[in-house]
């Protein structure tokens, strides 16, 4: 079954990092995977928007038509981006039969230290003024499937939480369950007229 799992929080709060290791858990179990990655979906498709509320409008719709497309062709998908805005998010979620949104949370100051493109140093020297959470609003899920406390717990525990909630609900076969399994039983299934 193909899902979207769609990662939201501030930069750097580790959306990307545990997004990246989530798809490595879900491919070591044989599952059609994709990563749509928001910096690289920007650059290609998207290279004349700016970070404004508009633009970031358009670049998350974009980002979810792409999940959504790989969903209905049973290709599960990953994206990691601020989408900082609720409503970004429920559009995502209307477009998707299965969609799984986790807020990676971490605080501030820990995204600062962190901060891997530099945004917060640029903010800092007054280079940037649209770092949403920062400048610019961010709105926490009020009921995502997951809260990952990045600050808190390490990506593999992070990745560890989201792999269980997928299989509490029913979107994921147990570890020991595999693709290949599901595909002799709906051979032997099909084969004794259930399906």
């Amino acid at each position: 079954m193909a899902f979207v799992l769609w990662f939201t929080g501030v930069p750097a709060s580790g959306k990307s990092t545990i997004g990246r290791r989530v798809e490595q858990l879900l491919r070591e179990r044989g599952m059609p995977i994709e990563n749509l990655d928001a910096d690289e979906i920007r650059a290609n498709l998207s290279p004349d928007l700016g970070y404004t509320e508009k633009d970031r409008d358009i670049n998350t719709k974009r980002l979810a038509f792409l999940a959504s497309l790989l969903e209905k062709h049973n290709v599960s998908a990953i994206v990691a981006a601020v989408s900082s805005l609720r409503r970004f998010r429920d559009r995502a979620r209307s477009m998707s039969r299965n969609f799984v949104e986790i807020h990676v949370d971490c605080p501030t100051e820990e995204c600062m230290r962190r901060d891997p493109k530099g945004l917060y140093a640029k903010a800092k020297r007054g280079e940037v003024n649209d770092i949403a959470g920062l400048h610019q609003p961010y709105e926490a899920p009020l009921n995502p499937e997951v809260v990952c406390e990045s600050g808190k717990y390490t990506v593999e525990e992070c990745a560890n939480q989201v792999i269980l909630k997928l299989e509490e609900m029913g979107l994921l076969p147990p570890e020991n369950y595999t693709f290949e399994d599901e595909e002799i039983i709906k051979k032997r299934l099909k084969a004794l007229g259930y399906l």
